[in-house]
């Protein structure tokens, strides 16, 4: 028989955010694969760690993604294999993704590949990383009819709220773009993680951030 991959979302940073299916279904796997850095599991391998110590007696896969965009085919081609290997062993295979794995994640590419195989595949949804901040700021994302539009490293001027995603290089950017349509805008880094940073006031907020920026503008 052989085995099912799982995509689990491990939330965006604290531990405690990770959903309960999340928690059953990696104490359940036989083995966990998840992104490596620099030989290392990443981080959201350490975030699973914290909620379930027994992660680290599961079989673990370490994936390498390259941050070049034109080395990333064969960087999930070569991660399906590696993955399908288990699955043919009949090993049910938990892969870990920060935040929801059905936002801009790397799993999908992969799942593709493993899908045409014949494999099954199951998703476990985790808590985005805008709805974390959204809860830590205190400040609803949208109410009534208001529409709300997320995009990645992007300002779009819009009616309504506009989420930024992986914002950190953009900031000089956005913040002008923001102050010309008078908008207000808050940022915070590493949502959840020990270097967390919040900021309330659109005037402090630098020109530029980690990776793991994420803008509201209201």
């Amino acid at each position: 028989m052989s085995g099912k991959l799982y995509a689990v979302g491990v939330g965006p940073g604290d531990p405690d955010l990770m959903t309960l299916k999340a928690i059953k279904t990696i104490k359940n796997a036989d083995c966990i694969a998840c992104p490596e850095s620099h030989g290392e599991p990443g981080i959201a391998y350490g975030i699973a760690k914290e909620a379930v110590p027994e992660i680290t007696s599961k079989e673990l896969l370490l994936l390498d993604f390259p941050m070049r965009k034109d080395d990333l085919f064969d960087a999930h081609k070569k991660a399906a294999e590696q993955i399908i290997h288990y699955l043919s062993l009949g090993k049910n295979v938990a892969f870990l993704t920060l935040g929801d794995p059905g936002i801009y994640s790397t799993f999908f590419y992969i799942a593709a590949m493993i899908k045409k195989q014949g494999y099954e595949i199951e998703v476990i949804s985790g808590i985005t990383s805008f709805s974390a901040v959204s809860a830590k700021l205190n400040l609803p994302l949208s109410l009534g009819n208001e529409s709300l539009m997320i995009t990645s490293g992007k300002y779009c001027e819009f009616e309504g709220t506009l989420v930024i995603m992986k914002a950190g290089k953009k900031l000089k950017e956005i913040k002008e773009k923001a102050f010309a349509h008078n908008k207000h805008i808050y940022l915070v880094e590493n949502i959840g993680m020990p270097d967390e940073k919040i900021y309330f006031d659109s005037h402090s907020i630098p020109d530029d951030a980690g990776y793991f920026s994420l803008v509201i503008v209201k």
